[in-house]
C-alpha cells in the first residue's frame, strides 16, 4: 500500500510576528546615549542662561536709565552701571577702578565691535559737568555704545592694563 507522499505534506506556518518589546541591546545603547546628551544639552543651556544673568540685569538698568532720560547724570549712571557689569563679568580683576579713559580702553579691548571711538578727550570733565544739552547728547552716544558693549564683549579676561 503506497500512499501519496504529497498527501503527508502540512501548509507552510509562518512564525509568529516579532515583538517590539523587549527591545534588542541596540536600541537600549541608542536610548541611553539620547538620553545622556539631552540631559547635557540642558546642563548647558541652564549654565549659559545662569551664566547670562548679569548680561539681562545690565540690560534691565540701562534701559531702566534710557527710559529715565531726563536724568541730569545719565553719563554718570551709565558708567556705574558699565563699571558693575565689568565687576561682574571680571571678578578679581577689578577694572572697574580704573580711571575713566583707561576704563574706556578696556571695554574696547574686551569687545570685537568698535565702540566709545567718538568720545570728548575730556570725558572725566563731562562727566561732572553742568552743560544739560551737550551731557545729554554725549550720554545718549555712550549709552548706545554701552548696550552693545553688555551684549557683545567677551567674558575671557583682556590684556591687563
Amino acid at each position: 500500500m503506497e500512499t501519496d507522499p504529497l498527501a503527508q505534506l502540512r501548509d507552510i506556518h509562518l512564525p509568529a510576528d516579532i515583538s517590539w518589546w523587549p527591545l534588542a541591546p541596540g536600541w537600549w545603547i541608542l536610548i541611553i546615549v539620547f538620553g545622556i546628551l539631552i540631559v547635557w544639552a540642558i546642563t548647558k543651556a541652564v549654565q549659559r542662561y545662569r551664566a547670562n544673568l548679569y548680561r539681562r540685569q545690565a540690560m534691565a538698568a540701562l534701559e531702566k536709565i534710557e527710559n529715565a532720560c531726563a536724568s541730569a547724570n545719565l553719563l554718570t549712571e551709565v558708567f556705574a552701571t558699565l563699571k558693575q557689569t565689568a565687576n561682574i563679568a571680571y571678578p578679581n580683576q577689578h577694572f572697574s577702578s580704573l580711571g575713566i579713559n583707561e576704563f574706556i580702553q578696556f571695554l574696547q579691548r574686551s569687545c570685537s565691535s568698535n565702540l566709545f571711538v567718538d568720545l570728548p578727550d575730556n570725558l572725566d570733565s563731562a562727566l561732572y559737568s553742568s552743560s544739560q544739552h551737550q551731557t545729554k547728547a554725549l550720554g545718549l552716544t555712550v549709552l548706545a555704545n554701552a548696550k552693545i558693549w553688555v551684549n557683545e564683549h567677551r567674558r575671557e579676561a583682556p590684556q591687563s592694563c
